[in-house]
């Protein structure tokens, strides 16, 4: 979402302009020329035009004198420009939206973007930007005021000027991401609105890969309207506090060891993301019990997770409230999976466990019900025991599953009990045979601790009858 290509796939292209500039052309077999085209915005189901520039080794950024005067979004992506000088040419111009990721920009005059006033998406994306000080006070985007889309990922910047967003009232969506700014944005908890400046209408905020390790629990807080929050590849080594109105949340690539409820508490949290952690060893019971309205649960290439509990929606059942449309539990190393999830599975749209250690027991039998549910069936696969191991668990058979099958193989446990029995019955058998057989003399009365003297009733001399007569 919000990647520059998307503005240009999404768009269904109707007529053509008549193009007599030195820049523009409508053949698509012109390489060094740009294509310029007009499309019908999805959004505004206005007709709009558009000049594709990129990957044409540009080196200097076009005057707007050979492009269309109606242009509304110029893409000078993949190109050589190293500087962006300021020039009176756009004073008037209709450009909405901008691209120019993929270059080499190292600077930017700070009025450059001053004729640009009806700029809304602007994207400066994998470039070598390090400042954004055009003086000691920085008015860069001083007449931005209906931008809307900024992207500053993929930059040298290890800190920003004071108030460079406070022009960017309508701003909605902010990417600040691979840029060494960890230090610089964990200064204080009101950095993003109170130095910074950003609007407090942002529903989008990439902060993903800046060397960030700690939060106050009240930085995100003044952003009620946030919807998706991007995280990756920091240090965290716990879940950070984050504002309740966030739908989205990628916690990818951090230091994070266990997932537990207290962190979760989030009822608008609909889609969630924790992937390529080595450290994630457990999922908590009632992990994700408070996620009342997720749909999406991605936990994937996490090499040390064994276990995904049973209790980690809870009681999974028919009644329960939880009902995620999508799980992802690829690329794990998680052995089995309760079959207190088959209620869940019914429910979903698709499930995913491929590339993972899979134990082929009964125990996993009951994924076999499911079909079309489990994404890229063929490559779940056994790993032990080593008479299934690489088999696709959904191609095994009763043969395979024998002890599963009591009905028809017999239960092996039953085979040993009853092996065990009988060879009792036969022993006891046999002890009772050669008891009888063996001589009467075999034990002795002293054995039995019996006294034989000769008062002894037990003596076998007979015994004088001392009675008087």
């Amino acid at each position: 979402m919000f990647k520059f290509s998307a503005i240009f796939l999404i768009f269904y292209l109707k007529t053509v302009i008549p193009a007599d500039t030195s820049w523009c052309s409508t053949d698509t077999f012109v390489k060094e020329k740009c294509l310029c085209n007009t499309f019908t915005n999805e959004n505004t189901n206005f007709p709009a035009s558009m000049a594709n520039c990129a990957g044409l080794s540009i080196n200097k950024f076009p005057s707007f004198l050979d492009l269309p005067d109606d242009i509304n979004v110029l893409d000078l992506s993949m190109n050589n420009i190293e500087i962006l000088e300021s020039s009176s040419e756009s004073s008037s111009h209709t450009l909405k939206q901008l691209v120019l990721s993929y270059n080499i920009i190292k600077d930017i005059s700070e009025d450059f973007f001053n004729g640009l006033p009806g700029l809304t998406w602007l994207d400066l994306s994998h470039n070598n930007l390090s400042s954004l000080y055009g003086s000691s006070d920085s008015n860069i985007f001083l007449q931005q005021k209906n931008l809307i889309y900024l992207d500053l990922s993929f930059n040298n910047f290890k800190q920003l000027p004071g108030g460079v967003f406070y022009p960017l009232a309508m701003l909605k969506s902010l990417d600040l991401s691979y840029n060494p700014l960890g230090e610089f944005l964990s200064q204080s908890k009101d950095i993003l609105y109170r130095t910074l400046g950003t609007s407090l209408n942002l529903t989008r905020l990439s902060l993903n890969n800046l060397q960030l390790n700690d939060l106050h629990p009240d930085y995100f807080t003044s952003y009620q309207d946030l919807k998706e929050l991007e995280l990756q590849d920091n240090y965290f080594n716990y879940i950070p506090t984050v504002p309740y109105s966030v739908e989205f949340l990628d916690l990818s690539g951090n230091n994070i060891s266990f997932i537990a409820a207290r962190y979760l508490n989030y009822h608008s949290l609909k889609s969630l993301r924790l992937s390529r952690m080595p450290s994630l060893t457990s999922i908590h019971h009632y992990a994700f019990y408070n996620l009342q309205s997720l749909e999406s649960l991605t936990i994937t290439d996490c090499p040390n997770l064994k276990e995904f509990t049973e209790l980690a929606f809870g009681l999974a059942s028919k009644v329960m409230d939880i009902h995620p449309i999508k799980l992802n539990l690829a690329r794990n190393s998680i052995t089995t999976l309760n079959s207190t999830y088959v209620h869940m599975f019914r429910q979903m749209k698709q499930v995913d466990l491929r590339h993972n250690p899979w134990q082929c027991d009964c125990n996993i039998l009951w994924l076999q019900e499911f079909g079309t549910e489990l994404f890229k069936s063929r490559e779940i696969r056994c790993a032990s025991p080593k008479n299934l191991a690489n088999k696709r668990v959904l191609d095994l058979t009763e043969a395979d599953w024998t002890e599963c099958y009591p009905h028809i193989y017999g239960k092996t446990s039953h085979k040993i009990t009853i092996v065990v029995l009988m060879g009792a019955v036969i022993f006891l058998t046999g002890l009772i045979f050669y008891l009888i057989k063996y001589p009467k003399f075999w034990v002795s009365p002293q054995d039995l601790g019996i006294n034989i003297g000769p008062n002894s009733p037990y003596s076998e001399a007979p015994q004088e009858d001392n009675r008087i007569g």
